[in-house]
């Protein structure tokens, strides 16, 4: 039941099986140790958005390292389908992010001039839709009357994010990386010049380890002797009766068509640690934003609701470092990464084997938390139905 790999990587959700699957294409000789699923996995309660615009002012390199993302997710689409046979759904439609009065458009408006303001060239992929510009881009979405427009934006999109996490997992299978679903790492500890990872009956030795277990890292990093400022945020997803795709062909931020045709509502977030229990007042809450935005949906039957936990990291920006003290122990953790696939599979793959990030990923170490410091400033987040942007 013993084995030995170049990288052995702690995590099969989308982050994990992104960078398992970038190193097999480097035909690196990798394993990939996957925990039971449980219905708290961060990608089934993903909106599956590619949602790029109107996030981290103040941090430009997120903007930047967000949309190089974006660009190269069609490539990414492809490759996986091709490998694996699985259609992950990836749609480059745009999206859009709907207001309710002019006070919360012009808020809006004035935060994406804020987000170009920091750009190298001044430009920002972003602009501002009229109601009738909205309705002529959505005509068959009947939008309520406090509905005064939208924040568009072409860089954004769709993505199944099971479909995706599959399409890696498989894709990694077949360019010879090793699969062990179903199993819980129970311990991580150095060995020699590498380290030693047990799961279950099984002992694994590799020369380099990668902790990309969510919220899980946290337990695992503990163990090597580091504090992953990591934690739960929960939230809570309503799926409504299926409707036809060229009803809503671009996702409304907090309002998307899945792959499989249903609409699923919900943006929420909630520090309630591990609390994976339904909360009726924020699932109306959202329910009633929705139908504001939309009075039709009023009228849909609603097909079953679930939370799930988001991995947050203190400042809502992601994790990317080696483990203090261990030169070939690594740790990626965020509650981004089906957005960020693309750019994960390019960069994090290279820097596990030993090449510096792109400057733009390389910010988002450790460090910053240094001395219990907050982190970056802002958010990385974008809320569908504040008041104010990234309120």
């Amino acid at each position: 039941m013993n084995a030995s790999f170049d990288v052995v990587i702690v995590g099969g959700g989308v982050t994990g099986a992104a960078v398992g699957y970038g190193l097999a294409k480097r035909g690196v000789k990798t394993c990939l140790v996957d925990a039971v699923p449980t219905f708290s996995r961060a990608s089934r309660a993903n909106m599956g958005l590619i949602w790029c615009q109107s996030k981290a002012l103040g941090c430009p390199q997120f903007v930047r390292w967000g949309f190089a993302s974006s660009r190269a997710y069609g490539k990414l689409a492809a490759e996986l389908k091709e490998l694996s046979g699985i259609d992950t759904g990836y749609a480059p439609t745009g999206g859009i992010i709907p207001c309710l009065g002019e006070a919360e458009l012009e808020a809006r408006a004035q935060f994406i001039e804020k987000l170009r303001a920091e750009t190298e060239d001044g430009t920002y992929p972003a602009s501002v839709l009229s109601r009738k510009e909205l309705e002529g881009m959505l005509p068959k979405v009947p939008f309520g009357p406090e509905v005064s427009g939208g924040i568009w934006s072409d860089m954004d999109g769709y993505v199944d994010p099971l479909h995706l996490m599959f399409a890696f997992r498989k894709s990694f299978v077949r360019l010879g990386g090793t699969l062990f679903a179903g199993e819980r790492v129970s311990e991580v500890k150095p060995s020699g010049k590498g380290y030693t990872v047990v799961c279950g009956g099984r002992t694994l030795e590799c020369g380099k380890a990668v902790l990309a277990a969510g919220l899980g890292v946290r337990k695992l990093a503990a163990q090597l002797g580091t504090d992953i400022p990591v934690f739960p945020n929960k939230s809570q997803v309503m799926l409504l009766e299926r409707i036809p795709a060229d009803v809503l062909p671009i996702p409304l931020l907090g309002i998307a068509r899945t792959f499989g045709g249903t609409v699923m509502i919900g943006a929420a977030h909630e520090n309630m640690g591990m609390d994976r229990r339904l909360t009726p007042e924020v699932l109306a809450a959202n329910a009633q934003w929705a139908v504001r935005v939309w009075p039709e949906l009023e009228r849909k039957r609603i097909l079953r609701f679930w939370t799930g936990l988001r991995v947050w990291p203190k400042d809502a920006y992601p994790i990317y470092d080696r483990i203090p003290g261990h030169e070939n122990a690594f740790v990626f953790a965020m509650h981004s990464a089906v957005s960020l696939a693309a750019i994960l599979e390019q960069a994090l793959p290279d820097y596990v084997m030993g090449k510096p990030l792109p400057p733009d990923g390389a910010i988002f170490g450790l460090s910053r938390f240094a001395g219990g410091g907050s982190g970056f400033q802002g958010s990385a987040a974008s809320s569908p139905h504040a008041e104010a942007p990234n309120k």
